[in-house]
Protein backbone atom coordinates (compact mmCIF):
# COMPACT_ATOMS: atom_id res chain seq x y z
CA UNK A 1 0.00 0.00 0.00
CA UNK A 2 1.12 3.54 -0.78
CA UNK A 3 -0.40 6.84 0.33
CA UNK A 4 -0.12 10.25 -1.34
CA UNK A 5 -0.75 13.72 0.07
CA UNK A 6 -0.57 17.34 -1.10
CA UNK A 7 0.25 19.82 1.65
CA UNK A 8 -1.46 22.84 0.04
CA UNK A 9 -4.77 21.40 1.26
CA UNK A 10 -3.55 21.90 4.83
CA UNK A 11 -3.00 25.53 5.77
CA UNK A 12 -2.36 24.41 9.35
CA UNK A 13 0.41 21.85 9.64
CA UNK A 14 -1.33 20.34 12.67
CA UNK A 15 -4.18 19.19 10.39
CA UNK A 16 -1.60 17.70 8.04
CA UNK A 17 -0.14 15.80 10.99
CA UNK A 18 -3.60 14.66 12.11
CA UNK A 19 -4.30 13.03 8.74
CA UNK A 20 -0.89 11.35 8.75
CA UNK A 21 -1.50 10.01 12.25
CA UNK A 22 -5.02 8.83 11.41
CA UNK A 23 -3.55 6.72 8.64
CA UNK A 24 -0.57 5.57 10.73
CA UNK A 25 1.96 7.06 8.31
CA UNK A 26 5.48 6.74 9.71
CA UNK A 27 7.47 7.91 6.68
CA UNK A 28 6.79 10.94 4.47
CA UNK A 29 8.72 10.94 1.19
CA UNK A 30 9.04 14.40 -0.32
CA UNK A 31 9.00 14.21 -4.14
CA UNK A 32 9.15 17.94 -4.88
CA UNK A 33 12.01 18.97 -7.13
CA UNK A 34 12.49 22.01 -4.92
CA UNK A 35 11.68 21.15 -1.28
CA UNK A 36 10.49 24.56 -0.15
CA UNK A 37 7.36 26.69 -0.33
CA UNK A 38 7.03 30.48 -0.38
CA UNK A 39 3.33 30.19 0.46
CA UNK A 40 3.63 27.52 3.15
CA UNK A 41 7.07 27.91 4.81
CA UNK A 42 6.18 25.30 7.44
CA UNK A 43 6.56 22.77 4.65
CA UNK A 44 10.11 23.75 3.75
CA UNK A 45 12.29 20.68 4.00
CA UNK A 46 14.16 21.53 7.21
CA UNK A 47 11.25 22.74 9.40
CA UNK A 48 9.00 19.96 8.08
CA UNK A 49 11.56 17.28 8.87
CA UNK A 50 12.05 18.70 12.38
CA UNK A 51 8.30 18.90 12.98
CA UNK A 52 7.63 15.36 11.80
CA UNK A 53 10.53 13.96 13.82
CA UNK A 54 8.99 15.42 17.01
CA UNK A 55 5.91 13.35 16.23
CA UNK A 56 7.83 10.16 15.42
CA UNK A 57 7.39 10.36 11.67
CA UNK A 58 10.44 10.03 9.44
CA UNK A 59 11.06 12.28 6.44
CA UNK A 60 13.02 11.50 3.29
CA UNK A 61 13.72 13.59 0.19
CA UNK A 62 13.52 11.80 -3.17
CA UNK A 63 12.81 14.83 -5.35
CA UNK A 64 16.11 14.42 -7.16
CA UNK A 65 14.89 11.08 -8.46
CA UNK A 66 11.09 11.51 -8.63
CA UNK A 67 10.66 15.29 -8.88
CA UNK A 68 8.12 17.06 -11.05
CA UNK A 69 10.67 18.86 -13.22
CA UNK A 70 12.14 15.54 -14.33
CA UNK A 71 8.65 14.22 -15.15
CA UNK A 72 7.83 17.45 -16.95
CA UNK A 73 10.91 17.13 -19.16
CA UNK A 74 10.04 13.55 -20.10
CA UNK A 75 6.41 14.46 -20.85
CA UNK A 76 7.59 17.30 -23.08
CA UNK A 77 9.91 14.86 -24.84
CA UNK A 78 6.84 12.85 -25.76
CA UNK A 79 6.66 9.80 -23.52
CA UNK A 80 3.45 7.93 -24.28
CA UNK A 81 2.94 5.94 -21.09
CA UNK A 82 3.68 6.12 -17.40
CA UNK A 83 5.80 2.97 -17.67
CA UNK A 84 8.04 4.77 -20.16
CA UNK A 85 9.24 6.85 -17.20
CA UNK A 86 11.30 3.85 -16.13
CA UNK A 87 13.63 4.40 -19.08
CA UNK A 88 15.08 7.20 -16.98
CA UNK A 89 17.65 5.62 -14.65
CA UNK A 90 17.00 8.09 -11.82
CA UNK A 91 13.26 7.50 -11.87
CA UNK A 92 13.80 3.75 -11.96
CA UNK A 93 16.13 4.00 -8.98
CA UNK A 94 13.66 6.22 -7.13
CA UNK A 95 10.78 3.83 -7.79
CA UNK A 96 12.79 0.86 -6.54
CA UNK A 97 13.58 2.77 -3.37
CA UNK A 98 9.94 3.77 -2.95
CA UNK A 99 8.81 0.17 -3.31
CA UNK A 100 11.41 -1.12 -0.86
CA UNK A 101 10.45 1.46 1.76
CA UNK A 102 6.73 0.84 1.28
CA UNK A 103 7.33 -2.80 2.22
CA UNK A 104 8.96 -1.74 5.48
CA UNK A 105 6.88 1.25 6.57
CA UNK A 106 3.56 3.07 6.13
CA UNK A 107 4.69 5.51 3.44
CA UNK A 108 3.09 8.61 1.97
CA UNK A 109 4.66 10.47 -0.93
CA UNK A 110 4.18 14.22 -0.60
CA UNK A 111 4.07 17.11 -3.02
CA UNK A 112 2.41 20.51 -3.01
CA UNK A 113 -0.86 20.32 -4.93
CA UNK A 114 -3.99 19.24 -3.09
CA UNK A 115 -5.51 17.59 -6.18
CA UNK A 116 -3.62 14.57 -7.55
CA UNK A 117 -4.70 15.40 -11.12
CA UNK A 118 -2.83 18.70 -10.76
CA UNK A 119 0.32 17.01 -9.47
CA UNK A 120 2.99 14.71 -10.85
CA UNK A 121 2.51 12.43 -7.85
CA UNK A 122 -0.42 10.93 -9.77
CA UNK A 123 2.06 9.80 -12.43
CA UNK A 124 4.34 8.33 -9.75
CA UNK A 125 1.55 6.63 -7.79
CA UNK A 126 -0.13 5.27 -10.92
CA UNK A 127 3.17 3.84 -12.11
CA UNK A 128 3.62 2.27 -8.66
CA UNK A 129 0.10 0.79 -8.94
CA UNK A 130 0.78 -0.59 -12.42
CA UNK A 131 4.00 -2.29 -11.40
CA UNK A 132 2.99 -3.62 -7.97
CA UNK A 133 -0.82 -3.87 -8.10
CA UNK A 134 -0.78 -2.50 -4.55
CA UNK A 135 -3.49 -0.15 -3.37
CA UNK A 136 -2.92 3.61 -3.66
CA UNK A 137 -4.72 5.93 -1.23
CA UNK A 138 -4.87 9.68 -1.93
CA UNK A 139 -5.25 11.64 1.32
CA UNK A 140 -7.24 14.89 1.60
CA UNK A 141 -8.15 17.08 4.60
CA UNK A 142 -11.67 15.65 4.79
CA UNK A 143 -11.57 12.34 2.91
CA UNK A 144 -9.46 9.71 1.22
CA UNK A 145 -9.74 8.02 -2.15
CA UNK A 146 -8.24 5.02 -3.90
CA UNK A 147 -6.46 5.83 -7.14
CA UNK A 148 -9.46 4.43 -9.05
CA UNK A 149 -11.89 6.61 -7.08
CA UNK A 150 -9.76 9.68 -7.84
CA UNK A 151 -9.73 8.85 -11.56
CA UNK A 152 -13.49 8.21 -11.63
CA UNK A 153 -14.18 11.48 -9.76
CA UNK A 154 -12.04 13.39 -12.24
CA UNK A 155 -13.93 11.81 -15.15
CA UNK A 156 -17.27 12.73 -13.60
CA UNK A 157 -16.25 16.30 -12.75
CA UNK A 158 -14.98 16.84 -16.29
CA UNK A 159 -17.91 15.02 -17.96
CA UNK A 160 -15.65 12.29 -19.30
CA UNK A 161 -17.36 9.35 -17.62
CA UNK A 162 -19.34 8.43 -20.75
CA UNK A 163 -16.29 8.58 -23.00
CA UNK A 164 -14.38 5.38 -23.68
CA UNK A 165 -10.88 6.38 -22.61
CA UNK A 166 -8.33 4.22 -20.79
CA UNK A 167 -7.01 5.50 -17.48
CA UNK A 168 -3.45 5.44 -18.80
CA UNK A 169 -4.44 7.61 -21.77
CA UNK A 170 -6.42 10.00 -19.58
CA UNK A 171 -3.52 10.54 -17.20
CA UNK A 172 -1.00 11.02 -20.02
CA UNK A 173 -3.20 13.55 -21.82
CA UNK A 174 -3.84 15.40 -18.57
CA UNK A 175 -0.15 15.84 -17.93
CA UNK A 176 0.57 16.94 -21.48
CA UNK A 177 -2.04 19.67 -21.01
CA UNK A 178 -0.89 20.54 -17.51
CA UNK A 179 2.74 21.00 -18.45
CA UNK A 180 1.79 22.93 -21.57
CA UNK A 181 -0.21 25.57 -19.70
CA UNK A 182 1.78 25.76 -16.49
CA UNK A 183 4.83 27.95 -16.25
CA UNK A 184 6.59 26.29 -13.36
CA UNK A 185 10.04 27.02 -11.98
CA UNK A 186 12.96 26.99 -14.37
CA UNK A 187 14.28 23.68 -15.65
CA UNK A 188 17.12 22.93 -13.30
CA UNK A 189 17.82 20.07 -10.97
CA UNK A 190 19.42 20.13 -7.55
CA UNK A 191 22.63 18.20 -7.22
CA UNK A 192 22.19 14.56 -6.28
CA UNK A 193 22.84 14.13 -2.57
CA UNK A 194 26.14 12.38 -2.18
CA UNK A 195 25.27 10.71 1.12
CA UNK A 196 21.86 9.28 0.10
CA UNK A 197 22.02 5.52 0.46
CA UNK A 198 19.18 3.99 -1.50
CA UNK A 199 19.82 0.36 -0.64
Amino acid sequence: MLFTIGYSGFFEIEKFLKVLKQNQINLVIDIRTFPYSKTFPNYDQKPLKTFLKKHEIDHMFLGTYLGGQKIKTLVKQGITSTQALLKDKDIKKGMKTLYKLSREKRVSIMCAEKEPFDCHRLYISYLFYQKTKEEIINLFPDKQETVNQTINRFKKENKLDNIDIEDEKLISERFKLLYKIQNKREERYPEKPKNLKLF
